[in-house]
């Protein structure tokens, strides 16, 4: 989710106006309609998983645009393949926008040869599913999905679990004061081996509990003035809220699993209305990396990282935006005009 808060000046009585992108917006009002009446979220779900088109648009200047429209599981796997395909040899300076439409009519016109594999990639919680709760499914290069969806992907997928982890209290000295809590956005991450295809339930709550809560947590950070939304970091020095770094939080590059945790909370760029997918941005230490005394700056944990496309990734180097983390992993980013942004994960 994004939106946005203008400031009005310094006059503290001012009212914060909020708007969001077109699509974000969609997808909020989708999700109010399924929190809403779930049966009836069901059912058109369903039906719109039957529709399916391509169309043509004639633009000025020669120019076309061809709009294909689907599940969004079968577009995901297009739009891997052109990605792949456009990312392939690269040797020329051409543009990304320019070599994707090149490797979308090579594709499309039979002039690549190869086979598309059309994969998909679903990230979801253990307890989604099994059925037992209802957070959104993340479909890798998409976005988030319902929950009976994205169980429905996964039914016949090779799987892999990503395991969140505390540390254990006794590797830390004895204290007599209690273990400061470990945040759930700032755990240590492993991976399992691969599984093969199993069996997975299909029942389940359909609403999403936690999703719900930032969702208010993003609406009450909107009715804050400027200088409390400086207040409201919740990690100021980078930490993650870790006392002691885990494994990898003192090493520039992320760990695969942590990169992988991170692309799974954030779908695609934070920035306001940037739509590039979280798989091919920079991962960001929102309190910069020091690479002179790495215990001394942000660490490289889940709680410090941020997917920046490079376009954005340059615009924070040069502070011309600036980024913090806030409570539940809500991104707040400020421009050069005082205007505030709030990204949450999921969105």
């Amino acid at each position: 989710m994004r939106s946005r808060r203008r400031s009005t000046g310094s006059s503290p009585t001012s009212t914060p106006s909020g708007t969001g992108t077109p699509g974000a917006v969609t997808s909020a009002i989708d999700r109010i309609l399924a929190d809403f009446d779930a049966e009836w979220h069901r059912i058109v779900r369903e039906r719109a998983a039957l529709e399916r088109a391509a169309t043509v648009r004639k633009l000025p200047r020669g120019q076309a645009e061809l709009i294909i429209r689907g599940p969004a599981e079968k577009v995901a796997g297009m739009w891997r393949n052109i990605a792949a395909a456009a990312a392939r040899g690269v040797t020329d300076p051409t543009s990304l926008p320019a070599r994707l439409f090149d490797a979308a009519h090579a594709l499309l016109t039979g002039a690549v040869s190869g086979e598309c594999t059309n994969r998909a990639v679903i990230v979801l919680d253990a307890a989604t599913a099994a059925g037992l709760a209802g957070e959104p499914g993340h479909l890798v290069g998409w976005g988030p999905v319902p929950a009976d969806v994205a169980r429905t992907i996964a039914e016949d997928a090779t799987w892999q679990g990503l395991i969140t982890a505390a540390r254990d209290s006794q590797h830390h000295p004895p204290d007599p004061e209690p273990d400061p809590p470990v945040p759930v956005d700032g755990r240590e991450v492993r991976r399992t081996r691969r599984m093969p295809p199993g069996w997975t339930p299909t029942s389940g709550k359909l609403g999403s509990t936690r999703a719900r809560k930032v969702r208010e947590q993003v609406e009450y950070l909107r009715t804050l003035p400027p200088s409390a939304l400086d207040r409201a970091v919740e990690n100021p020095d980078g930490h993650g809220g870790f006392v002691v770094p885990p494994d990898g939080a003192l090493v520039y590059r992320p760990s695969e699993a942590t990169a992988a945790l991170v692309t799974a909370l954030y779908p695609t760029c934070v920035h306001p209305g940037c739509a590039v997918p979280s798989e091919d941005c920079d991962l960001d230490h929102v309190v910069p990396f020091d690479h002179t005394d790495p215990q001394r700056g942000g660490w490289t944990v889940t709680g410090n990282l941020e997917p920046l496309c490079r376009r954005h990734h340059g615009l924070k180097t040069r502070r011309q935006w600036h980024y913090r983390m806030l409570r539940d992993g809500i991104v707040h980013i400020r421009d050069s005009h005082g205007n505030d942004y709030l990204t949450a994960p999921g969105e």
